[in-house]
């Protein structure tokens, strides 16, 4: 698949002053919510195309239009100096930009808005956020401090610790599977004794006959016409749709507590910039993306709050206890269990969920299926990075933190791998013949992690861990070691994006991982030896016609019905 390095322009190319520029010195003359406004347009066409270089190129002339000549030529030089056959030019990215956002906040003033920027406001601007692309690029430089690359750990050396603070906002969040989520949240209500009285609340208290007027509502935040160079960064909610505002509202920045906090805290609890009582701007799509599914819950938590309501006979004291039940009852049962039998429901193989198989075996994985004679073993992990550990820049301080939740905890218990190898184990003791009748002698096993975090899509992570299930492996002396194939995480997220690729059989499991590991070998590539598997399906699926998962389209035929 090979790979591709994007090289950006920062100020040191451009400038000889950075030890002594002031960037409070250059925004603070420029009126605040013009700044977030033009940043936040930009940041609305990167949120599906930052890697387009002709875009890139636009928005770079857009930006050069009024500066200075000599700049221009500056530029330029650069640009034909970066290019080489695997490297392009990146003007634009969304690190720098929300670096810059948050330096714009914190330094807020309360100058008229105008129509235009003057050229002069305009080169302030273009040199401020060249500050904070040269900030980004010395952070990132700390981790290239190998001088030869002669091996898969070598290059993990480099590539983990620089990409992990910030790889998640640097790629596109798809907003269709996050309203697949809540779509997943709200049927599991209508289901669920408790959490159906729930929404009953829920509904009442804004006055909605459905959770799909709900749904209809936010989606006219997300669902516009997206034209190159015209998505908008502000948008304007009439005084009708209350729900809406109070939507925004609570995802908009509190001036009065704002603080800069690491991996962007702030701004990813609140994403959005207050204008006025209509009109709100976006700061990051994918900070907004995240927080349809997150949103939700956090609005339903406040109106329970609100009106006292109760589980298992106790008051609901806080958004954080609604939070736990909501972790303890949803994600697994609500939302793991059904991807997976939707995905696989026509397959034919033999399934069973996690609580189903509790009663025969004490290491039952969380979903387990058979293919004849080849086992699937998946274990879900619905946990995540903190931050300080994505922003550590340290392997193995990385390392460590990956082997707590997917190997074996503080206090000792098995997570993840190990409790993949105690299942294995049961299998070989015949456990699992007690509820799967079948000769488990010359099965294939096939490990699988799925987990929620989009920390762990980088490459590296899967390599390291399977590294570790191998070494765990040969610890336990197993027979028929060979049978048992390597190691493999999958994003949540992919299973929902193409179950009806899994569902209709156009994917099939066992050969996209057969295919996967093929590329683990590859001899040339040593990028393809350490890649994930997220990026994988995502390559395969690319050459499909496929767009929406079904399931979106009937719900939105739901919401919007023709007339």
């Amino acid at each position: 698949m090979g790979y591709t390095i994007y090289v950006a322009i920062a100020y040191k190319d451009l400038f000889d002053d950075y030890e002594s520029v002031d960037i409070k010195e250059l925004i603070k003359d420029i009126p605040t919510k013009n700044s977030l406004q033009i940043l936040g347009y930009f940041m609305a066409q990167l949120h599906s195309k930052e890697r387009e270089k002709d875009l890139q190129l636009e928005f770079l002339k857009m930006w050069l239009a009024r500066l200075p000549a000599k700049i221009k030529v500056k530029v330029d030089e650069f640009i034909i100096g970066v290019k080489t056959k695997n490297s392009k030019y990146s003007f634009l990215d969304n690190v720098s930009i929300l670096i810059l956002v948050e330096k714009i906040i914190a330094n807020e003033n309360d100058l008229d808005i105008v129509n235009d920027l003057t050229p002069e406001q305009e080169l302030q601007l273009f040199k401020a956020y060249l500050i904070c692309c040269q900030e980004w690029i010395d952070k990132q430089w700390t981790s290239f401090n190998i001088k030869e690359i002669k091996g898969e750990l070598d290059l993990i050396q480099i590539l983990l610790p620089s990409q992990l603070p910030y790889q998640e906002i640097q790629e596109l969040k798809d907003f269709r599977i996050q309203f697949i989520k809540a779509i997943y949240f709200f049927k599991f209500c209508e289901h669920h004794p408790e959490f159906k009285e729930y929404l009953k609340i829920f509904l009442k208290e804004y006055k909605l006959s459905s959770w799909h007027d709900y749904l209809k509502n936010l989606l006219s935040l997300y669902v516009r016409k997206f034209e190159e160079l015209k998505t908008p960064s502000v948008i304007n909610i009439p005084d009708e749709f209350p729900e809406v505002i109070n939507f925004l509202n609570d995802l908009s920045i509190d001036m009065s507590k704002y603080e800069d906090k690491i991996d962007f805290l702030n701004l990813r609890e609140k994403p959005i910039y207050k204008m006025d009582e209509n009109n709100f701007v976006f700061l990051n799509l994918n900070f907004l993306v995240d927080k349809i599914y997150q949103g939700i819950q956090f609005d339903i938590a406040k109106v329970l709050l609100k009106n006292s309501a109760t589980y298992k006979e106790k008051t609901i004291g806080s958004t954080g206890v609604f939070m736990g039940i909501f972790g303890n009852e949803f994600p697994e049962n609500g939302l793991f269990y059904r991807i997976m039998n939707f995905a696989f429901e026509k397959t034919g193989y033999v399934r069973f969920e996690g609580d189903s198989m509790k009663k025969y075996i004490s290491a039952e994985p969380d979903y387990y299926m058979r293919d004849k004679g080849k086992i699937y073993l998946f274990e879900f992990k619905n946990v995540y990075l903190a931050a300080d550990i994505k922003h550590c820049y340290d392997l193995e301080k990385i390392k460590a933190e990956l082997f707590k939740k997917f190997v074996e905890n503080q206090q000792g218990k098995p997570k993840g791998i190990s409790q993949l190898i105690n299942s294995i184990d049961s299998i070989r003791k015949g456990g699992f013949e007690k509820f799967d009748s079948f000769d488990y002698q010359n099965v294939i096993i096939y490990p699988i992690i799925v987990y929620v975090d989009f920390s762990f899509n980088i490459a590296g992570v899967n390599y390291m861990l399977n590294k570790e299930f191998k070494r765990l492996l040969e610890q336990k002396s197993f027979q028929y070691l060979k049978d048992v194939e390597n190691l493999t995480m999958i994003d949540l997220d992919s299973f929902i994006k193409f179950q009806d690729l899994y569902k209709d059989k156009r994917l099939k499991l066992n050969n996209c991982l057969n295919e996967y590991f093929d590329t683990l070998t590859n001899p040339k590539d040593i990028f393809d030896r350490i890649g994930t598997f997220n990026t994988f399906i995502h390559y395969k699926t690319s050459k499909m016609n496929y767009n929406s998962p079904l399931m979106l389209m009937e719900e939105l035929g739901k919401i919007f019905p023709e007339e």
